[in-house]
């Protein structure tokens, strides 16, 4: 667990951005839908079987390649979105759908972070809404309340008991992924408004990601607070 958390650290200091990705865990539902799958695919075999492996296709084939698409189709249904891959980091929260980026909401994005129907962590910013639940994805999870706090406090809404519950589900057993240094050219300075025409002219805040002209850095992050005079 140390040992991660240094990794991380060792990295973020020398300039890297990382995240932690995060895969579902198992539950109840996914072994259902497990158990599911595999009777879908027996019975399609034996489908199979019972129509080519004979002189003559016997009549029960087509109630086993029935039964086998029929199981298939419920066990991918029930594969909903809840159980994607996640990731956390200096960059943000993000979920992979299957594109070739994951969906992410940058830290000074971040409108909200919430907790819905008691189980279910919710970030939203940037028009997009990304919803964990906490079956699934605990530690991820946990990680989002960790850094969130952190990172943006006031856009935190979970209550005291429920937040320290969460925050002790961020263990350090997820894969540290490095990651690319955000785009920055092309936004807009929060202290001025002006358009980012330059990399060099860009100053981002550590904590947020929040993005400054050079000749307008305040001394604290408009969004998040955090100290710029080292940024």
């Amino acid at each position: 667990m140390a040992h991660d958390s240094h990794e991380a650290q060792a990295k973020t200091e020398s300039g890297k951005l990382v995240e932690r990705r995060f895969t579902a865990e198992p539950s109840g539902r996914s072994n259902y839908q497990a158990l599911l799958g595999g009777l879908g695919a027996a019975a399609l075999g034996a489908g199979a079987s019972a129509t080519w492996m004979h002189d003559a296709p016997m009549p029960i084939a087509p109630y086993f390649f029935g039964v086998g698409t029929f199981a298939l189709i419920v066990a991918s249904v029930m594969g909903s979105s809840d159980s994607v891959p996640l990731r956390v980091g200096d960059a943000g929260v993000a979920v992979e759908r299957g594109g070739a980026e994951p969906e992410r909401i940058g830290w000074f994005e971040v409108d909200k972070v919430s907790l819905e129907d008691k189980d279910r962590v919710v970030v939203e910013g940037a028009g997009k809404r990304i919803v964990v639940p906490v079956a699934h994805h605990a530690q991820a999870a946990g990680w989002i309340l960790k850094e969130a706090i952190t990172r943006i406090p006031k856009k935190v809404t979970v209550d005291g008991e429920k937040r320290e519950a969460l925050s002790r589900m961020a263990t350090d057993h997820a894969q540290i992924v490095a990651i690319e240094p955000m785009q920055v050219t092309g936004r807009r300075c929060k202290a001025s408004n002006a358009i980012i025409s330059f990399e060099r002219d860009a100053r981002a805040c550590p904590s947020c990601g929040e993005v400054y002209d050079r000749r307008h850095v305040p001394e604290k992050c408009l969004t998040c607070e955090h100290a710029m005079t080292a940024a």
